[in-house]
C-alpha cells in the first residue's frame, strides 16, 4: 500500500467528522433564519346559542401574516388552513369580536403570528321569530296586469309558517304568491303550484301552495287599418281591397302598446290565388 493511500485512510475519520460539523453548522444557520409569509385561513363557526341567528358581518376567511423558521416554512403543507370561531358568547345585537394574533390555528402554533387582517369582526345577531301568516295571491308584473282582475281565488293551504330574524319576520303581514297574466286563459279556471315570495333571510314552510284562479280582463274595442298582405307576391295577382279596417278587442292597458298591436295583421294565403276550375 502506498504512502498516499495510508495517509487518506488514516485521515478518513477526521474528514467525516469535519463534514458532519459543517453540515450541522449549515443546518443550524438555516434553521435559525426566519422568514415571513401571508396565508389565507378559512373561518368556521360553532356554538351559536339556540334561538339566535347571524344576520350580518360574517366573514369566510382572514389573512394571517406570520414568521417562522425557513426550513419549516418550506415543508409546510399547502392544504387549506382553517380556524373554528366559538360564538357561544354572542348576544342579540351588535357583537365586536377582535381578531388578534392570539387566534392561531393548530397548524400554525410553531410560528409567530404577526398580523391578522381584518383585525376585528362585527357580527349582527338577532333573535329567531316564528309565526303563521296568510297567503296573498297577486298578479305577476306584466304590461297587461293593470287591465286584469283575479276572480274566484282559492289557496291551499291558506296559512303558512315563516321563521327567521325577528327584525324581518315582525314586519311581515302576509306572504305573496304571484300568478302569471295569461290572456289566453281569460275566463277559465287555472290551477297551479305557486312558489311563495319572502325575504331571503326568512324560511317559509311549505314553500309552495296550490292556487286556483280565473282572470277577468277589462277590454276596449279598437278599429285598426291594416294593409292586406299577399303571400304569393310577384305572381301578377292583385288583391282588392288593398287595406281593411279591423275591429279588435284589446286589454285596456295595451290600447297604446304599439308592439302588442302589430300582431293584428291580415294576410291572404297563396292558395287563394289559384285559378278557379
Amino acid at each position: 500500500m502506498s504512502l498516499k493511500s495510508e495517509f487518506q485512510k488514516s485521515n478518513l475519520p477526521y474528514l467525516l467528522v469535519a463534514f458532519l460539523v459543517a453540515l450541522g453548522l449549515w443546518y443550524t444557520l438555516n434553521a435559525r433564519e426566519e422568514i415571513e409569509r401571508v396565508v389565507d385561513v378559512r373561518i368556521d363557526y360553532k356554538g351559536l346559542p339556540p334561538g339566535l341567528i347571524v344576520t350580518g358581518g360574517q366573514i369566510n376567511k382572514v389573512s394571517v401574516r406570520f414568521r417562522g423558521p425557513k426550513e419549516l416554512l418550506r415543508s409546510m403543507t399547502t392544504r387549506e388552513l382553517s380556524y373554528t370561531m366559538d360564538l357561544s358568547g354572542v348576544t342579540a345585537g351588535r357583537n365586536v369580536i377582535p381578531l388578534t394574533t392570539s387566534y392561531k390555528p393548530p397548524e400554525l402554533r410553531a410560528y409567530e403570528v404577526l398580523e391578522v387582517t381584518p383585525s376585528r369582526m362585527i357580527l349582527e345577531v338577532d333573535k329567531i321569530m316564528e309565526k303563521s301568516l296568510p297567503v296573498k295571491v297577486t298578479l305577476r308584473a306584466s304590461p297587461a296586469a293593470s287591465s286584469v282582475t283575479l276572480k274566484d281565488v282559492v289557496v291551499e293551504p291558506k296559512q303558512v309558517t315563516v321563521r327567521g330574524p325577528a327584525a324581518a319576520v315582525a314586519s311581515l303581514k302576509d306572504i305573496s304568491a304571484e300568478v302569471p297574466v295569461d290572456l289566453d286563459a281569460e275566463g277559465r279556471a287555472v290551477t297551479e303550484q305557486v312558489a311563495l315570495l319572502a325575504p331571503t333571510s326568512v324560511e317559509i314552510m311549505p314553500q309552495t301552495v296550490t292556487v286556483t284562479w280565473r282572470l277577468d280582463v277589462r277590454r276596449r274595442t279598437l278599429s285598426l287599418q291594416r294593409d292586406v298582405l299577399f303571400e304569393a307576391e310577384g305572381t301578377g295577382v292583385t288583391v282588392e281591397p288593398a287595406s281593411v279596417n279591423l275591429l279588435v278587442s284589446v286589454p285596456q292597458a295595451l290600447v297604446r302598446d304599439s308592439t302588442y298591436l302589430t300582431q293584428f295583421q291580415v294576410a291572404v294565403p297563396a292558395a287563394a290565388a289559384l285559378p278557379l276550375p
